[in-house]
């Protein structure tokens, strides 16, 4: 994956200042970690990326991230972006965004599927 992750920052100028982030953010797009779940007719899109402990959303027009790392570190000033943002850029700038579409009928179906998982997640972590 390595000859694939230099491929593809190869083709972002300006992106090497994220250094380390830049590498995990390439990884999770070869991974097919960036989806956005588009609703029709609305356009409502979710945006995903998978992490480490799980999906974080993300809403790159805000930018918006619901990490912790984007809570603590993005919001307190120390950090520009998190690697979940990063990582929709990427897959944007290279085409590679997992694009899924729903009827608008299935979006609060999904939305409560979403919250159970997320419930989930923070029971296994003890959170």
């Amino acid at each position: 994956m390595s000859e694939e992750r230099e491929a593809i920052k190869g083709k972002l100028p300006g992106f090497e200042k994220y250094g380390t982030k830049l590498d995990r953010a390439v990884d999770a797009v070869l991974a097919g970690g960036v989806k956005e779940c588009r609703f029709l007719p609305s356009g409502r899109r979710v945006i995903t990326v998978v992490g480490r402990l799980g999906d974080e959303f993300i809403d790159p027009e805000k930018p918006y991230c619901s990490c912790s790392n984007f809570y603590f570190r993005v919001l307190g000033g120390r950090e520009e972006t998190c690697y979940h943002l990063l990582s929709y850029k990427v897959a944007s700038a290279t085409g590679r965004v997992d694009v899924v579409e729903f009827s608008d009928e299935e979006y609060g179906p999904y939305l409560a599927a979403t919250i159970r998982d997320v419930f989930e997640v923070l029971r296994k972590s003890g959170s």
